[in-house]
């Protein structure tokens, strides 16, 4: 996969994004990034942007659905990473009913949440729900959406679409209402 992507873009607290379009499933694919004392996290990594400076070692690699394997085993081979469902400083949130294996994860400290395919932002829809099309279970996807209402997101960072930088509950609120 060759998709020329686009500068990181820095949005504090250690967090990071790039994305790029891939004209062999139409969409734009982003990738979330996190940065701390102990390492990197990379989110469903697309190719590193060629001008941009490669994240610090230890590198973990995160899959947010069975869907997502992307640029994955490359980045790993090339950092020497580890693939992990369980990234250091995020908790896990399965939400069965949209792709098979569908987690987000929550970085309590910041309220930052990242997810995969169940939530999309894209332009010029916005917030958005997985397409029913997609969905292994879309009445299943809205009920496990519904415990996000009980988490502190302040910020979502999604597979396919911009960060939302504030309110993410409200925000979820507002969608699944």
């Amino acid at each position: 996969m060759s998709l020329s992507p686009g500068p990181v873009a820095q949005h504090g607290d250690g967090f990071f994004t790039w994305h790029a379009y891939d004209p062999s499933c139409k969409a734009e694919l982003w990738s979330t990034g996190f940065t701390d004392s102990r390492g990197t996290t990379l989110f469903d990594p697309i190719e590193w942007p060629k001008e941009s400076p490669l994240p610090g070692n230890p590198v973990q690699i995160v899959r947010t659905n069975a869907n997502h394997d992307r640029n994955c085993e490359a980045l790993r081979l090339q950092w020497v990473g580890k693939f992990t469902e369980e990234p250091t400083g995020f908790s896990a949130v399965r939400l069965p009913g949209a792709g098979e294996g569908e987690t987000a994860f929550l970085h309590g400290n910041t309220g930052t949440l990242v997810v995969g395919d169940a939530l999309i932002n894209l332009a010029p829809h916005g917030l958005m729900l997985l397409p029913d099309q997609y969905c292994t279970d879309p009445l299943l996807l809205r009920k496990s959406l519904g415990k996000l209402l009980d988490l502190p997101v302040r910020r979502i960072f999604f597979a396919h679409g911009d960060p939302i930088l504030q309110d993410g509950t409200e925000r979820i609120r507002k969608l699944l209402a």
